[in-house]
């Protein structure tokens, strides 16, 4: 794809014939995209909350522009990251930076398209963070063919090297031994779980920012018909997602230990999808209920803490069965 078609398209989507992109937009919207990667670039935990933000412009573009717009602003925003990198690293920490780059950044704009040309926003997501979640999880499970320590392992390292010092810090702090040893026991049992379901863990994160990145890109491309049609409130898991959350208790519960890692995995990736869905329904309600967005946005933040976040999950999951907005609605109307 050339990018004179891709501003054929931004001048005439659908075939309107009326221009839906101002001509800065897209470099901008690479530029924006860049700047919010390169932080994690450069400030890697504080700036990982810069990650699920880079998808939003690039999403924008899409819901506005088109496939073919959002497209070139991806590559524009990929050729910036690729520099950046080769800069401060060498050619392979830069093709590998810029491999996480597309999954994250193009993944995104690839099934906003898809909306775009009538596909099902609840599906396009479902699509997404599966897509997403293989191909991050593949390619960190990959590292050792590529020359580099298994993903596992740097997780164990990197615990490893950090509990002393923590330790260290609740010492100087004045804590006694029975605190220190149970802050120990904890960090220890982090270490284990994180070591043992770390695909999981990266699909349950995927989730979770692409969502920010999805949803946020179509709020900011109102009022595009396909970013219309986007809407967070009325995200639905299809009811067969049920049925392989089952399977995978299942497995958790009844598996030896390779099989019982591998279900793990998927329940917790599971669980992150249905947490979201969950939040959507109290998005869709808590939008009819409370005007005021600080109380909504103070709502969001308590559903977010344990145990709530099991009850949010759990409200997602069976969705399928009650179908609580619609409950809620005929509730309203019977008593209006």
């Amino acid at each position: 794809m050339t990018a004179e078609s891709a501003s054929a398209e931004v001048s005439t989507p659908g075939g309107s014939g009326k221009p839906s992109l101002p001509r800065f937009e897209i470099p901008l919207a690479s530029s924006l995209s860049a700047l919010f990667f390169t932080a994690f670039l450069t400030v890697p935990l504080a700036g990982a909350a810069g990650l699920p933000l880079a998808a939003v412009p690039l999403v924008r573009v899409s819901h506005r522009g088109g496939l073919a717009a959002g497209t070139l602003a991806a590559g524009i925003s990929a050729a910036i990251l690729f520099g950046v990198a080769l800069a401060a690293g060498g050619t392979s920490a830069a093709v590998a930076f810029v491999a996480l780059a597309v999954a994250v950044m193009g993944l995104p704009v690839l099934f906003a398209g898809r909306i775009r040309s009538g596909a099902d926003p609840s599906r396009a997501y479902l699509g997404l963070v599966t897509a997403g979640a293989i191909l991050l999880a593949g390619g960190l499970f990959a590292l050792p063919a590529a020359g580099q320590p298994p993903m596992g392992a740097e997780l164990s390292s990197a615990f490893d090297a950090m509990i002393p010092s923590a330790l260290e810090s609740y010492r100087k702090a004045g804590a006694d031994a029975t605190s220190l040893e149970r802050v120990r026991t904890t960090l220890v049992a982090a270490r284990d779980f994180t070591t043992r379901y770390w695909m999981g863990l990266v699909g349950a994160s995927w989730v979770l920012g692409a969502a920010i990145g999805f949803y946020g890109g179509a709020r900011a491309a109102r009022p595009a018909p396909s970013a219309e049609a986007t809407r967070f409130e009325r995200l639905r898991i299809p009811a067969g997602v049920a049925a392989l959350f089952v399977a995978a208790g299942a497995g958790f519960a009844l598996s030896p230990d390779g099989g019982r890692t591998a279900a793990g995995d998927v329940l917790l990736f599971l669980a992150a999808l249905y947490f979201v869905a969950g939040l959507s329904i109290i998005c869709h309600f808590a939008r009819r209920w409370f005007r005021a967005r600080i109380l909504r946005f103070g709502l969001y933040v308590l559903v977010a803490y344990f145990p709530m976040n099991v009850g949010v999950a759990l409200l997602g999951l069976f969705d399928w069965y009650a179908n609580f907005r619609r409950r809620g609605e005929k509730g309203e109307s019977g008593t209006s």
